[in-house]
């Protein structure tokens, strides 16, 4: 077990290695433009921001030179981050407030969604929250934004978490397909595999996103970064901004761009999931000390001042200079 994963550790870093390379091939020796490797990870509505600064180019506005990388798991991502072979990472804030809280120099700069997109949904004879007791909810695995989802559910419904059996079932596709064959009563999904359960019949819970605040995908960086390149990462954080901006402004052009990442043929699911990640979408994506102060709670270090764990001098400084406003022209 350990060989394998490390040998997976491998291709991660291979993989990263490369797209380096790629980066670097296309800046030419008199550009003023910065290599800027940012990675994400999972493929889903809320990593919009990123996938629309690199289709639109808005990237090249602000010096630089911008080439993006999926990374599978929020710990790999920042894994990858702390080893300096990106420069920035795209992913869930919570897999860099662990590392923080163990001692890497992980920062988080902004936030795009501060809550959980997860709906919980149930197989159709299940019909409202009381019948999971005794039944069994299929996650992606323990100690992640699944087992967080579920567990807000139950909270919020006034019940023990304990009454059902969560059941590690695997990614996205893997916990479809356990639901739709009866493996399992229930689990959670975003858009676009929410429009495909509604299609069969399963019925909508809980929308995890009204049950409070959880930081979510946030853009992160290590603290010895942003100190030496404080400008590239503004810069950065600029065009993410302005690609948010695109997002509540140009749906044609965004549907464009969820179709291609995404890989869904379905008109109406694409359009679907824009209607939800990009209501979601805050204009200034600050990050809500009180999503960081659950996540906290949640790793045992409830104590810990949120502060700790943020950045937010760069977008201080972006909404005084007028950036937002002159944007969005109000």
């Amino acid at each position: 077990m350990n060989t394998m994963r490390q040998w997976k550790q491998t291709l991660i870093i291979l993989a990263i290695f490369i797209a380096s390379l790629v980066s670097l091939t296309g800046v030419g020796s008199g550009a003023e433009v910065t290599p800027f490797l940012v990675s994400y990870g999972g493929t889903a509505g809320y990593q919009l921001p990123l996938w629309i600064n690199k289709e639109a180019g808005l990237y090249k506005k602000y010096g630089i030179d911008l080439e993006i990388l999926l990374i599978g798991a929020g710990s790999a991502n920042v894994q990858a981050l702390i080893g300096g072979s990106i420069q920035m990472t795209q992913t869930s804030a919570s897999s860099g407030i662990m590392a923080a809280f163990r001692g890497a120099p992980v920062l988080i700069v902004a936030t795009s969604d501060n809550k959980i997109p997860l709906l919980l949904i149930a197989r159709p004879e299940i019909k409202e929250p009381q019948q999971l007791r005794g039944k069994k909810i299929g996650i992606a695995r323990f100690g992640g934004s699944n087992d967080t989802a579920v567990i807000m559910a139950f909270k919020a419904w006034k019940m023990d978490p304990r009454e059902a059996t969560m059941v590690q079932t695997g990614g996205t596709a893997a916990r479809m397909a356990a639901l739709i064959s009866g493996n399992i009563d229930a689990t959670v999904q975003s858009y676009p595999e929410i429009f495909q359960a509604r299609k069969l019949g399963m019925n909508v819970l809980a929308d995890i996103g009204d049950l409070g605040s959880y930081t979510n995908s946030s853009l992160m960086v290590v603290r010895s970064y942003l100190q030496q390149n404080r400008a590239v990462v503004k810069n950065m954080i600029k065009a993410q901004i302005e690609a948010i901006h695109y997002i509540k402004t140009n749906k044609p052009g965004t549907l464009n761009v969820l179709k291609k990442y995404l890989r869904v043929s379905d008109a109406e699911a694409v359009d679907m999931t824009y209607d939800f990640f990009s209501k979601r979408m805050p204009r200034v994506p600050r990050t809500e000390v009180e999503g960081v102060k659950n996540i906290l709670g949640e790793i045992g270090a409830a104590k810990r001042d949120p502060a700790d764990f943020l950045d937010m001098s760069l977008l201080d400084e972006i909404e005084k200079e007028g950036f937002i406003q002159k944007l969005y022209g109000s």
